[in-house]
């Protein structure tokens, strides 16, 4: 069985009334052809044969033909169908072994018609994600299908409208009341779609019209607060009474946890039960990133459990009395939102502890991780240690991380250089 050929020709058997003859995508296979149209038609004279293409410039051999001004422009969109076409022989080889001109052409014809409307298919990739239970990235796949269908204002939107111009204009629409950073995450999720439908055993879009092929994604340095460790000090002696301000000292207990466990992070934190301390050790596995952390607690660490443990707790009861031990968390969208709830909550009762303990500083649980690495920066930590305790999965994620700190690095240089 001879392989499939497939090449651009000029179909001259057929002519329009305006005198051009339609541009064909022709598919060889056991000595029979089919042909798919390009959507171009052109006359001889405009024609470079030689090249199967049309003429775009002026060629001293030729001296008939005539070269068209959108030549290269039409010449680059019928090579990017033959691509398309030449992908789906090879992905009709793979999966069906036999090819033929019928089934290619079939195949091809078909590509783009399922799923063909963008939003269609995001919000169809949104629910699998959710039966994957990966509730966050379901949550931020449907945030950025609503704000592309408040973009569109009903318009509907196909694979064919996802341009560089498409991308731009979204990005501006955006960037009237979001910052850049959040702005390049709704960009990142349209990118990930793009790549899954690029992906499909049935590729709805081709990576050679793929506008993040030129669109790069560069994310604006942050300033992330911290505390330094005179003010964690500071926290630390807060003079707090219980039962009136049990609420309090139950969310500096958390922050303290945190700060002390490389700054885990609230929703982990939450979801901590005892049977995540073995021995005098703290395992568990990161939600944000599944990497799996064993932390050696310290004595302040140990001291804050037994506040909370009780004599008959069961492995399966949660370590912190965040999460109720009698209802049910099997559902993961449930969960979610208890989490995101009670999350809310504590960062709220954070904003008061800063005003108990005289924190001039804006108080959020995530800063007790960023504390602590600009903390083990200041003492020195090695960047690869840092990047473990954070688990982070490269080196460069942490340099990333820590340049947010550079300026305070920079104050000090100056200082030991210079002095005060």
């Amino acid at each position: 069985m001879s392989t499939p050929k497939i090449a651009i020709v000029h179909f001259t058997y057929k002519k329009y009334s305006d005198g051009t003859s339609p541009v064909m995508i022709r598919i060889t296979a056991n000595r029979k052809s089919r042909y798919m149209t390009t959507g171009y038609s052109v006359k001889t004279e405009n024609w470079d044969e030689e090249n199967n293409r049309f003429l775009e410039s002026k060629n001293k051999l030729l001296p008939d033909k005539k070269p068209l001004s959108n030549a290269k422009a039409i010449n680059a969109d019928i090579e990017h169908q033959l691509n398309d076409v030449i992908r789906v022989k090879q992905q009709v080889s793979l999966s069906e072994g036999v090819q033929t001109s019928k089934r290619i052409k079939e195949k091809a014809n078909s590509k783009y018609t399922e799923s063909a409307n963008f939003l269609e298919y995001a919000k169809e990739l949104a629910k699998k994600i959710m039966t994957q239970e990966r509730v966050r990235s379901s949550n931020n796949y449907s945030s950025v299908i609503r704000h592309i269908e408040e973009f569109q204002d009903g318009t509907p939107l196909l694979f064919s409208d996802i341009t560089t111009g498409f991308i731009n204009a979204y990005q501006t629409f955006l960037l009237k009341t979001r910052k850049n950073n959040t702005v390049n995450t709704h960009l990142s999720i349209i990118r990930a779609i793009l790549h899954q439908a690029i992906n499909e055993d049935e590729p709805l879009f081709s990576q050679d019209k793929n506008p993040f092929n030129k669109i790069k994604l560069k994310k604006s340095p942050t300033q992330k607060e911290s505390l330094s460790f005179q003010e964690i000090e500071k926290l630390r002696k807060a003079k707090l009474k219980a039962p009136a301000q049990q609420r309090l000292i139950n969310v500096r207990n958390y922050y303290l946890f945190s700060y002390n466990n490389a700054g885990i992070r609230i929703s982990d934190l939450i979801q901590l039960k005892i049977k995540n301390i073995v021995g005098d050790r703290l395992h568990y596995e990161m939600g944000k990133t599944e990497h799996f952390k064993s932390i050696k607690l310290n004595a302040e660490s140990k001291t804050i459990i037994k506040q909370y443990k009780k004599r008959n707790a069961k492995p399966d009861d949660y370590l912190f009395p965040v999460l109720n031990n009698e209802l049910d968390y099997s559902n993961a969208v449930f969960l979610r939102k208890q989490v995101e709830s009670k999350s809310s909550m504590i960062n709220g009762d954070l904003k008061k502890l800063a005003k108990a303990a005289k924190l001039n500083k804006r108080l959020h649980f995530h800063s007790s991780r960023h504390s602590f690495t600009n903390i083990a920066r200041q003492k020195k930590a090695d960047l690869y240690s840092i990047s473990k305790a954070l688990g982070h999965a490269s080196l460069k994620a942490t340099e990333a991380y820590l340049a947010s700190f550079d300026e305070e690095a920079l104050d000090e240089t100056m200082e030991m250089v210079l002095g005060k």
